[in-house]
């Protein structure tokens, strides 16, 4: 099944009329999809998948303006289709614990953080560099009785590693999907991009596990036109290595859920150095490439998922932090960290609300600063750019509809980076984001 969806839905335009922003939003292929879903459930009892057939179709939706701050006023939207096919192949074929599960997913749209303000974290988790479809996820996983797991297959590493649902309850691409950090430093494979990986896993009891994983590091199948389906194994510049630890509940075996996960990436292609040329002079001034590093990239993570009240059945307030800290080759980014808290059932009647907030501080490098710093000079400016990059994001989600999802947030970046402003000669003023985010699940929709 083909969708295709038009960007423009998503564009806000504040200064041609309410009047042409409505036409144009009415009759957006968009509209009329949205609109004839509140008929679906009825349909729904019809149309359900087999038994040992788990079928998913999503479709989410960021648009972003910044009224205040960056280099210049704006507005951006993009949106995402992830479409997922889980086959229990016991329940099928009689093959015992064995699970093979197909992911793809289509990406659109603007980025307001690269456009608009300059900076180089997105206020949109739905944008990606490379538009178009892409092939996510293709694996086997086969469970053993003692509680170790095999997966292989193709797989991006931030859906097994360093992950929770917590993560996106937010607009912000400093949080959801992976906090900041790990993608820029050490590159590792990112829904929707994946590679050649195999992961081990052991559950000690419902609550410990360990888990260690593998993934074959080829940048260029990243990019416009491999779609995912260049399966070359063994043609890129490194491996990318995974470990990890944690403990976790759930509302099924503890009143106050919480999961604690700690991490290690190491990559074995070394990155480039984020200042100096291959003549160890400064790459800014020279104009020349980065030099490429050898040695590897290596970066820690830790995070803490807290409920710490709950009320009437699923109703809760949780505190989460998320911290990185790059610990291998010089890189972009040092460390990353952030303090959040989630609330769960808002208001009367409102279960299934949250209530969510984010502050986050992304420490560039020192060898970053000084490129751009010389980037500015060249171009006739003075100083240096704030090492500290803090953001913030306030959001409400509103539970419209089984399936549906709006999540009206407000964003505020502290500190612009300049990364994709490289012809400014001056600090990027403080943002503010007014944004919006909608979540619409098909399969809960249609009670597939």
């Amino acid at each position: 099944m083909a969708v295709a969806l038009n960007p423009n839905a998503f564009t806000w335009c504040p200064r041609t009329g309410e009047g042409a922003c409505m036409s144009r939003f009415l009759h957006s292929p968009l509209y009329l999809l949205l609109a004839s879903l509140l008929a679906a459930p009825a349909l729904a009892a019809e149309h359900r998948a087999p038994d040992g057939v788990d079928l998913t179709l999503d479709l989410v939706g960021n648009v972003a303006h910044n009224p205040v701050g960056g280099v210049k006023e704006g507005t951006e939207g993009s949106y995402w289709i992830m479409a997922q096919s889980k086959f229990d192949l016991d329940k099928l074929f009689g093959v015992h614990n064995t699970d093979i599960d197909a992911q793809w997913a289509w990406f659109a749209g603007g980025n307001l953080a690269r456009e608009k303000i300059g900076n180089s974290i997105s206020a949109q988790q739905t944008w990606r560099p490379v538009a178009g479809g892409r092939l996510t996820r293709l694996t086997i996983t086969h469970r053993f009785d003692n509680g170790l797991s095999i997966t292989a297959g193709r797989a991006p590493v931030n859906s097994y590693f360093n992950n929770s649902a917590l993560n996106c309850v937010f607009m912000s691409n400093a949080m959801c999907l992976t906090p900041y950090g790990a993608i820029t430093d050490l590159g590792i494979t990112a829904y929707p991009n994946s590679s050649w990986a195999a992961i081990v896993r052991y559950d000690v009891d419902d609550r410990w596990y360990a888990q260690a994983g593998v993934f074959d590091f080829n940048n260029d199948l990243n990019k416009a036109g491999k779609n995912g389906v260049d399966f070359s194994f063994g043609e890129g510049t490194g491996a990318i290595s995974a470990y990890e630890v944690g403990y976790q509940t759930s509302f099924a075996n503890d009143r106050l859920p919480r999961t604690y996960r700690l991490g290690v990436y190491r990559n074995t292609d070394g990155g480039r150095s984020s200042f100096f040329d291959a003549n160890g002079n400064s790459a800014a001034l020279t104009g020349k490439p980065t030099a490429a590093l050898d040695g590897s990239r290596v970066g820690w993570y830790a995070m803490g998922d807290q409920t710490i009240w709950r009320g009437e059945g699923k109703r809760n307030l949780a505190l989460f932090a998320r911290a990185y800290v790059n610990t291998g080759n010089e890189a972009p980014v040092d460390q990353f960290f952030s303090a959040d808290f989630v609330k769960t059932g808002t208001f009367a009647g409102r279960d299934q609300d949250t209530l969510a907030m984010f502050v986050s501080n992304t420490h560039f490098s020192d060898e970053q600063i000084a490129f751009l710093r010389d980037r500015r000079a060249r171009h006739g400016g003075t100083g240096s750019p704030h090492s500290d990059e803090i953001i913030t994001e306030l959001s409400y989600g509103w539970a419209v509809h089984k399936g549906i999802r709006l999540m009206p947030n407000l964003q505020y970046v502290i500190n612009p980076d300049p990364i994709f402003a490289p012809t400014r000669t001056t600090d990027i003023a403080n943002a503010l984001i007014v944004g919006l985010r909608v979540d619409v699940h098909f399969a809960q929709l249609f009670g597939w």
